[in-house]
């Protein structure tokens, strides 16, 4: 992995220079990293559970957190490499070339590639475990903790409002780490490990709908498909609200 970015790049094509890009824009929520030999590219979000987890648990911004998730990305179909400067093609260049290869584009499906180099992906397997596991042993309130103190009167509706809220924010980045562990786990393992260290007590029955969208992000598995398959290894009160969010977002198997 280099060390840093050029900070103003040649175009290899043209003569104009550009600055590459390595995060969203202010105005967006995502941008793309380009193969560095053909008109490629990855779309990364900002709640992409890999840069949140590298965010969040490395303490990772700007030109480093670019630099590390470059460096977990696995090659392009076409054995090129993501890079954040594009092969040293300006916006303008790369925009011709995409042009270019939809005129020529065939209508073959391309078949499912991990987007993830898993062997340096899982070289953060322990540090994204440690930070669950101290998440899930915390005395942080959860969901079920502040509605009890609610009920109880412990708390009046603004407190619980405002509790809601923090709460909502906090987990929804500790779920970013869990996806960024199942990934790394695969199709396999996830889910035990998810039910062996109670991730369901801890989160409710929505982290394995979690899971099982970060696995049709790496392992290329419908949600849907996975959840009514992951439905039979459970009983009770996970089983009835799986089958209700199957039944409600995909009408049943």
């Amino acid at each position: 992995m280099v060390d840093m970015f050029e900070k103003e790049v040649q175009c290899t094509l043209c003569p104009d220079t550009f600055e590459p890009l390595i995060e969203p824009e202010e105005d967006k929520g995502a941008y793309p990293i380009y193969c560095s030999s053909c008109s490629n590219y990855v779309h990364v979000s900002r709640a992409n559970p890999v840069r949140v987890a590298f965010r969040e648990v490395l303490g990772l911004k700007k030109e480093a957190l670019a630099l590390a998730f470059q460096s977990v990305l696995a090659p392009c179909h076409c054995g090129g490499e993501f890079n954040h400067d594009s092969g040293k093609r300006c916006p303008n260049c790369l925009y011709k070339i995409e042009r270019e290869a939809r005129k020529t584009a065939s209508d073959t499906e391309i078949e499912f590639k991990c987007p993830w180099n898993v062997g340096e992906l899982k070289k953060f397997e322990a540090k994204f475990f440690e930070y669950i596991f101290q998440k899930v042993e915390s005395k942080e309130v959860n969901l079920k903790q502040l509605i009890e103190r609610f009920e109880l009167g412990e708390i009046d509706a603004e407190t619980y409002m405002e509790g809601l809220e923090s709460l909502r924010f906090r987990e929804s980045t500790q779920v970013s780490v869990i996806q960024a562990w199942a990934m790394i786990l695969g199709p396999d393992l996830a889910f035990r490990a998810a039910e062996e260290h109670e991730l369901v007590e801890r989160y409710g029955t929505r982290i394995l709908v979690s899971i099982a969208d970060a696995l049709e992000i790496s392992a290329g598995k419908a949600v849907l498909a996975t959840l009514t398959n992951e439905m039979k290894n459970w009983d009770g009160t996970v089983e009835r609200e799986l089958n209700t969010f199957i039944a409600k977002i995909g009408g049943g198997f």
